[in-house]
């Protein structure tokens, strides 16, 4: 078929994708299958959706570039957050917001050494959330997006012999065409899925957000603070607490959040590198792509939503993506340790329902949510309630034992954060930590007496007092040989 010849609105869909000789073959190969564009449903019978469509597609693809389309991202995030309704905070909602940030960093000042520093407090619409959080998700899910759509194309060429798609010959005819071009776009069409994958989830992450640090990442500058006061309102709504109570808890736990990343620097860098090592070694499951194609039906649209969703991009994870992933879990969990811990500490004495508030944060935080969706579709990550009851945990003993100051120290350092062995049973956490310190003292002071030259020494003997020592053996010796000698003269 030439290019002026007309086809069924599918067939010129292939063209557009294809190109002339390309489409007419793949038509045939697919007709030759058992494929029946007539069978299709009304939309790709429709030439003027069909063009929407083809038109809606040649400028996705033509306009992404990387591993992400961003504008995609923001524009499908954006779209999704009007569909469900964003009103923007009147004045007064603004004001009693900031003013909630305030006292919760006056509250926080009593209960914790990190200091406040410098901070922009904001109140943001769902709409102000997706712009101002889309520069951390671009260093977020980039090395990810980047990763898949490298694994994806090896896995591709792979199915298909190491000399690619030239050797086809066993192909029917037109397929090998089409695949070729499948493979060249590859890239661009797996950036298209994960980006629209990622702004349904970010869509949906916006109508729940309180404000920056929902999902324990800072999603923002550490310099700003921010509520949603709608996403407030409507969690609010239905709680046995006054909204003004919920409020001020929430503002508590973003503060506290934040002082946290700007008071520990090497915070925000650990979690970002945790994502980067599991990223770098993605893989594909080219069984679970098989077997993806496989249940796909041609004709019913759903059964190709349901295959993604399947499984068509299971990741078969390494051993150092486990210990980057366990790692980035176990950091999460020590963040939402600290926050639980420290908010309860700065709103008991003030807030009456501060008790049920904390109970309600760990139900939502075990019920999961857009939150989870995201970290756990592009990387298989879970938050564990547990593991993050078991941080609480830890954290309150360590204040019981050594004050405040032992608490904050357990941030340090990266080394001195507990591990996710000790999250597991928070309390022999003191008695295994003093036992460690105990040998590493015993181990320090044979190292210094090694290096100094006193190894082995007797308790109060210094290396000087060796001639001393001598001297003395000997006098002992010559006190004891004296009356022995004296009995040989007389004996003479």
């Amino acid at each position: 078929m030439n290019e002026n010849e007309s086809g069924t609105p599918f067939e010129d869909f292939l063209r557009s994708v294809l190109g002339d000789e390309a489409a007419a073959e793949a038509a045939r190969a697919l007709q030759a299958q058992g494929f029946d564009p007539a069978s299709l449903p009304a939309e790709f019978s429709d030439p003027a959706r069909m063009r929407a469509a083809m038109g809606q597609f040649q400028f996705l693809m033509n306009t992404t570039g990387g591993p992400v389309n961003w504008r995609l991202v923001e524009d499908g995030a954006k779209q999704a957050v009007y569909a469900s309704g964003d009103p923007a905070p009147t004045a007064t909602e603004a004001e009693a917001a900031r003013q909630a940030m305030t006292v919760a960093d006056l509250w926080l000042d009593a209960v914790t050494d990190f200091a406040s520093g410098p901070v922009t407090r904001n109140v943001w619409s769902r709409v102000s959330w997706v712009e101002n959080t889309i520069p951390t998700w671009k260093r977020i899910c980039e090395p990810i997006a980047l990763n898949v759509s490298r694994a994806l194309s090896a896995a591709l060429s792979e199915q298909f012999g190491q000399g690619g798609l030239e050797d086809s010959a066993s192909l029917p005819d037109g397929m090998a065409a089409m695949l070729g071009k499948t493979q060249e776009m590859m890239p661009r069409l797996s950036a298209m899925m994960f980006s629209a994958q990622l702004a349904r989830a970010l869509g949906a992450l916006a109508g729940e957000s309180f404000g920056t640090y929902d999902t324990g990442i800072p999603l923002s500058d550490t310099s700003h603070a921010a509520l949603l006061p709608h996403n407030v309102a409507q969690f609010a709504d239905g709680l046995d607490a006054p909204f003004d109570e919920v409020r001020q808890f929430l503002a508590v736990r973003e503060a506290a959040h934040r002082r946290l990343f700007a008071s520990v620097p090497w915070l925000e860098g650990d979690l970002v590198r945790a994502v980067e090592r599991y990223a770098s070694q993605i893989a594909i499951d080219t069984e679970a792509i098989s077997e993806a194609a496989r249940s796909v039906d041609p004709s019913d649209p759903a059964s190709v939503e349901s295959a993604l969703s399947g499984g068509v991009f299971a990741l078969s994870m390494t051993p150092d993506q486990r210990r980057a992933l366990t790692r980035l879990e176990t950091m999460l969990a020590l963040i939402e340790g600290w926050v639980e811990v420290v908010t309860a500490r700065a709103t008991l004495p003030y807030l009456p329902h501060a008790d049920a508030l904390r109970e309600m944060m760990r139900r939502r935080r075990a019920s999961g949510g857009p939150a989870e969706e995201i970290l756990g579709t592009l990387m298989g990550l879970q938050m564990r309630p547990r593991q993050a009851r078991g941080a609480a945990q830890i954290f309150s003993l360590v204040e019981a034992d050594g004050g405040r100051d032992a608490r904050e120290a357990l941030w340090s350092h990266p080394d001195m954060v507990p591990s996710d062995t000790e999250l597991a049973t928070p309390d022999t956490f003191l008695t295994l930590r003093r036992a460690a310190a105990e040998e590493d003292a015993d181990i320090d002071a044979a190292l210094t007496s090694l290096l100094d030259g006193t190894l082995g020494w007797a308790e109060g003997l210094e290396p000087g007092d060796e001639a001393v020592a001598g001297s003395s053996d000997q006098e002992h010796q010559s006190e004891d040989t004296s009356p022995d000698d004296s009995d040989k003269h007389e004996a003479e």
